[in-house]
């Protein structure tokens, strides 16, 4: 990041990182409201701390118990002995200010209220709550994440600050997910455990006291452990200052967004979701293409987009080829990669002299190719996908294999995907579906050796549509810097 001094960031790289350490790293955490009735948010948050392994202290707090799963249990902040980095605010919404301004003695500078009740509510005091909370959090500097939310996880600080225990389930990776909605994040999460996609750190904002997408955007600029930053937008205060952030980030790191909130009975319930109205659809999308922010259409295609950005270098053109097992998913492919905006390129007559020469003449060998009828050939396949790489004319690739009918169909070219990938330098994604036990390791070696997969010929047409879109907004970007 040495070449962002001095360009238009008004505070340093240390002070921005310094801001969140202890919110994202705490060596300690104070659990307030912890309970032994499952029914309560406070039992949920003790456990996802238990099946999480945070290495650091952990002190439930609750005067109506002394112990809890082997745990002490103490009966307010300020009975804790030690200093408190992070507090995790389970309890309900009057009790909370209390517990802000235990928070302000203790000298604790982080927080994640989960508690509801605050401007999100339709109740006459709903903002001026948001706003009490608000000073307190500024007496203290206090950074809050929420309140109204489901909480947040650092993947790889083994922190799971939230109420769920399953967000642990989740690979480390590289995408941070900044979301609105815990809903979102939750829909996410099977598809990420399913599909192996890893994740650095997954932020929900609920009411966003003090820490907005723009805050986050600033932070996570500077943040090694996410290479690609997603972002679940509904409403928000002040839409400027995240268009401003997503400008100074995305010349650097991609950001992809999920705006919701297209017609009027959304907009409305973004209002008593989060407590900001949606905004007009149309402007947020025209305002996030002007400063390189890629939209996405729907939350799976967020994180794939996402995914693929976080593998991949971004394209050097819009000329895309397409290889695949079975001549229908080369077409699905095709037409997705046409639909956003990419071109099926033509071949170099080099490429189609020598794909003529490997390939049998009732095989398709123009783009897209079609490697059905040799794809027990792993090395044939593999040299087929090797040229292709290697045509000028060709900026980037979507292969798609499929688990077929027969046991010679299950000859996956490994290698020879991961070393064209090497050589050319030139981004790939995949489609690579199969019954459980079939590729698992063949997936694992592909995704250790940065080739994104996706399990349908969509998602991974979309996810290359992604990668040639940041290579536009590169290139856009880097004659203004």
């Amino acid at each position: 990041m040495d070449s962002l001094k001095g360009k238009d960031i008004e505070k340093r790289p240390e002070e921005i990182l310094a801001a969140f350490e202890l919110l994202f790293n705490p060596r300690s955490v104070a659990l307030i409201g912890v309970s032994a009735n499952s029914k309560k948010m406070g039992y949920h948050v003790l456990r996802s701390f238990l099946k999480s392994g945070f290495k650091g202290e952990v002190y439930p707090v609750n005067p109506s118990y002394e112990e809890l799963f082997g745990l002490k249990v103490y009966p307010s902040l300020d009975s804790i002995p030690d200093e408190v980095d992070l507090v995790v605010i389970a309890v309900p919404q009057k009790a909370v200010f209390d517990v802000m301004e235990d928070c302000v003695r203790k000298d604790v500078r982080a927080a994640v209220v989960i508690s509801a009740g605050f401007r999100e509510a339709e109740i006459e005091e709903g903002e001026e709550h948001h706003k009490r909370l608000a000073e307190i959090a500024s007496k203290g500097n206090i950074k809050i994440v929420g309140p109204n939310t489901f909480g947040m996880v650092n993947l790889n600080a083994n922190l799971n600050a939230s109420f769920t225990p399953a967000l642990s389930l989740i690979k480390r990776g590289k995408i941070a997910l900044i979301s609105q909605s815990g809903g979102v994040c939750h829909v996410i999460m099977p598809y990420a455990i399913k599909e192996g996609i890893g994740f650095s750190k997954i932020v929900g904002l609920g009411n966003r006291v003090n820490t907005d997408f723009h805050d986050m955007l600033e932070y996570l600029l500077y943040d090694d452990e996410s290479k690609s930053i997603a972002l679940y937008v509904e409403g928000i205060d002040e839409p400027k200052k995240l268009m401003l952030a997503a400008r100074k980030v995305s010349p650097y790191k991609p950001v992809v967004a999920y705006k919701a909130g297209r017609f009027q009975r959304a907009d409305k319930a973004a209002k008593s979701h989060t407590g900001s109205l949606a905004g007009k659809y149309e402007l947020y999308v025209s305002a996030f293409k002007q400063v390189g922010v890629i939209v996405a259409e729907d939350s799976v295609e967020l994180v794939s987009i996402a995914k693929a950005l976080a593998y991949q270098p971004p394209a050097r053109g819009d000329r895309v080829a397409v290889i695949s097992l079975v001549a229908g998913l080369g077409m699905i492919s095709a037409d997705i990669c046409e639909l956003k905006g990419l071109k099926l390129t033509d071949f170099t007559e080099e490429t189609k002299k020598k794909l003529m020469e490997l390939l049998p003449p009732y095989t398709i060998r123009t783009n897209p190719v079609d490697l059905g009828y040799v794809a027990n050939d792993r090395e044939l396949c593999g040299e087929v996908i090797k040229t292709v790489f290697e045509d000028e004319n060709v900026d980037a690739l979507v292969v798609n294999y499929i688990y077929s009918w027969s046991e010679d169909f299950l000859q996956l070219p490994v290698r020879q995907i991961i070393e064209a990938n090497r050589e050319s330098r030139k981004p790939v994604t995949m489609c690579l579906n199969f019954p459980p036990g079939f590729w698992d390791e063949e997936k694992e070696i592909l995704e250790k050796n940065d080739i994104p997969t996706f399990p349908t010929p969509e998602l991974s047409a979309k996810a290359l549509a992604g990668l040639v879109e940041y290579g536009k907004i590169k290139r856009k970007f880097s004659e203004l810097l």
